[in-house]
């Protein structure tokens, strides 16, 4: 990935995410199901998308989780990634953890401050399955797709109903011939009210993508396909290039001067499962046991925390941190 493009992708249901656009990249994306015909567009939102990044072995990994507001039955989740990933649902707390050790005690500023943040030569089918499996509470599918309307149907026929807003940026991908991680929750867990509210606190558990990729890449564009603004949380684990990081903007949107807030924390390897810690002022842990990110981070190293809420318009592009 060219050091560090920042323009985070990360499409979801009705909300949007307030991060900075940045260079292109990669996307992922909940988005608003269709409305059947005579029925009003459901109430629909994703209050929080978080995610979190590192490399290994030339391979990214991304931890996703939302917290999302509406039926079970019209949750879908489209995330576009470089290559065909293995896709399991990670256990532990891995986001509770990163909240723990980045939290930084407020520090006076001013009130304008920037917190927002086919064989025989026959057409190839426009969607081929490349795996279908239930892990955890979601039905999953791993799709390679030759046109954006063919996949936009096939998700629609297979019950992962989404906006027809999406399918511009579904051409996006294809057009770049990424992988598309389809994922609604299971028919078997639809009428569980314990899914329902951890899908509202976004304490769902995380889905865990692994992929072979050129660039350490964050999937943003397809979430403008949300109306509205989101709050965003990003965790990158590793080096991020500043110098490549550029604010870019398609100067014919409305200009919305929203900002992208970075810290960064140096983890150091202390007993079995702790980390010392070393952040920007007012960091609150020095040290403590997270054991989901030592398994995940056994080295230690450096962590950058990116929090941001932005417009749909702000989302028109993806985000890069760093070639693999």
């Amino acid at each position: 990935m060219k050091s560090l493009r920042y323009t985070l992708c990360f499409s979801a249901l009705a909300g949007s995410i307030t991060l900075l656009s940045w260079l292109p990249g990669q996307s992922c994306c909940a988005l608003p199901r269709e409305p059947m015909q005579g029925l009003q567009p459901s109430s629909i939102t994703l209050d929080q998308q978080s995610a979190f990044l590192w490399q290994a072995g030339g391979k990214e990994h991304m931890l996703l989780s939302v917290k999302y507001s509406g039926s079970t039955d019209e949750f879908a989740w489209v995330i576009p990634v470089e290559s065909r990933p293995s896709v399991t649902v990670e256990k532990g707390a891995p986001f509770t953890e990163l909240r723990r050790l980045t939290e930084v005690q407020a520090v006076m500023r001013s009130s304008k401050g920037m917190e927002a943040m086919a064989p025989g030569g026959a057409a190839p089918p426009p969607v081929t399955v490349l795996e279908r499996k239930e892990e955890g509470p979601y039905d999953l599918a791993v799709l390679s797709a030759t046109s954006g309307g063919g996949l936009y149907q096939w998700l629609k026929e297979n019950g992962f109903h989404l906006s027809k807003n999406a399918k511009g940026h579904l051409n996006y991908y294809v057009d770049k011939k990424y992988i598309f991680v389809a994922a609604r929750i299971r028919s078997g867990a639809k009428a569980n009210e314990a899914i329902a509210n951890r899908l509202r606190q976004g304490t769902i558990a995380p889905m865990h993508l692994v992929f072979r990729a050129k660039e350490l890449t964050y999937p943003l564009k397809v979430t403008a396909a949300n109306p509205g603004m989101s709050s965003m949380e990003l965790y990158v684990a590793g080096p991020v290039d500043p110098h490549r990081a550029k604010a870019r903007r398609d100067p014919t949107l409305p200009r919305n001067d929203t900002g992208l807030k970075q810290e960064t924390f140096r983890l150091t390897v202390q007993d079995k499962q702790g980390f010392a810690i070393s952040g920007p002022p007012g960091t609150v842990h020095s040290q403590g046991d997270f054991p989901t990110l030592r398994r995940l981070l056994p080295t230690g190293g450096q962590l950058t925390k990116f929090t941001a809420a932005m417009s749909d318009a702000d989302r028109q592009e993806d985000l890069v941190f760093a070639k693999l």
